[in-house]
């Protein structure tokens, strides 16, 4: 059927904040000499150039015989500049609420053709049917209509070039990067192949799930969130790209602050929206906004209430030595073959297996560098003899 979408509206002019909701920031920066050229807001100023090759590159370390050390690649830009940090305000907005909105990541131009790259495909978007369905049998709260079933899309990352190009920049966008700093560390990888979730008019919402705390009352470690020694620590990050708006009631996503730190689990009767409604937050979103969440705190969809269809694209990402999905041993060397090619540094950087950083593992860094930190070179020696490799 034909999918409506809503029209597309400046998100320059979006300037109120909903919290926890804030636009992404740009740090201070050195003053340019009066023959430089000004900064476009999608210039090369604004993003990270980096080299791409049909084979990512490793970038080569150099060690000293006696500390572990970070150089960073050969072939990173000069130019490179992540022009964004994450605010004190961010922090603890997410610290207390357990999400946050980042408005205006993506421009109108920018959704537009991601928008138009899922249209050429809506014959391959599937929709969950039957026992697929999420939101329970027709008169539950998260039902409904009882028919129209959420749908989802898969593969963006290996789209031809010219459309894969705004999936492929939520791994490095200089606005995010600090944020995954910030709240999975630095050699942050993806962890779970990204998903288009679109909901249709009347379609299913999704029972509560996710939280601190399994159903049994034990703790859930795969999606723990911590605070430790003046930092977060979330085991898995989900960041939501909006393709289409939402407003309050429309339904969507929902989540209940604060969730994160709850040491009870969620009783059954609030997973499926049965009771105490007013703790669960329907955030409002432009198209082109973000939204980060821990996986830690409970959340859900609320059912398709609006006339226009809704469009997110879901990604997780981990901390360097993580894991919960594994699609990342789909073949070799990893992921999907086809979402391999022509990657940045950067981008295979954050697509590198789970392993330690001190192991040679390719980072991306805040200034935009790739960097690799290395043990010594006599212990990678002393490993190769005793296990054939010198990696243990």
């Amino acid at each position: 059927r034909p999918t409506q979408i809503a029209p597309m509206f400046s998100l320059a002019a979006t300037t109120g904040l909903v919290v926890p909701a804030v636009h992404a920031r740009a740090a201070p920066r050195a003053r340019a000499s009066s023959s430089s050229p000004a900064p476009s807001a999608l210039g090369t100023r604004d993003r990270p150039c980096f080299r791409s090759s049909s084979r990512a590159r490793r970038p080569r370390s150099v060690t000293s015989p006696a500390m572990d050390t970070v150089s960073a690649s050969e072939t990173a830009s000069d130019e490179t500049d992540v022009a964004h940090t994450m605010s004190d305000l961010e922090k603890y907005l997410f610290d207390l609420n357990g999400f946050l909105v980042v408005r205006g990541v993506f421009s109108d131009a920018e959704v537009r053709n991601a928008n138009a790259a899922i249209d050429k495909r809506s014959s391959k978007i599937v929709e969950r049917k039957g026992d697929l369905r999420l939101g329970g049998n027709k008169g539950a709260p998260l039902a409904g209509d009882g028919v129209t079933g959420r749908e989802d899309l898969g593969g963006m990352l290996g789209w031809p070039e010219g459309e894969r190009e705004v999936f492929r920049s939520v791994l490095t966008h200089p606005k995010l990067v600090p944020y995954y700093h910030a709240l999975v560390g630095n050699g942050y990888r993806m962890d779970h192949l990204p998903l288009l979730i679109q909901q249709n008019p009347g379609a299913d919402g999704f029972v509560f799930h996710g939280g601190k705390m399994n159903d049994d009352g034990s703790w859930c470690d795969d999606l723990a969130y911590t605070f430790n020694n003046g930092r977060m620590y979330n085991r898995l990050l989900a960041v939501s790209v909006a393709l289409t708006a939402t407003k309050p009631g429309d339904g969507g996503f929902c989540v209940i602050r604060g969730s994160h730190k709850a040491n009870l689990p969620c009783p059954p009767a609030m997973q499926r929206h049965e009771v105490a409604r007013e703790f669960v937050e329907n955030p409002e979103l432009a198209p082109g906004d973000v939204l980060l969440f821990s996986e830690a705190t409970t959340h859900g969809t609320l059912p398709w209430s609006a006339q226009h269809t809704r469009r997110a694209c879901l990604y997780r990402f981990a901390p360097a030595t993580s894991a919960y999905g594994r699609a990342y041993m789909t073949s070799e060397p990893a992921w999907p073959e086809d979402m391999m090619k022509d990657l940045t540094e950067a981008q295979a950087a954050v697509l590198e297996a789970p392993y330690h950083p001190r192991l040679d593992r390719p980072s991306l860094e805040a200034d935009g560098r790739v960097a690799v930190t290395s043990r010594a070179e006599f212990k990678k020696e002393h490993d190769a003899k005793v296990f054939g490799s010198k990696y243990f």
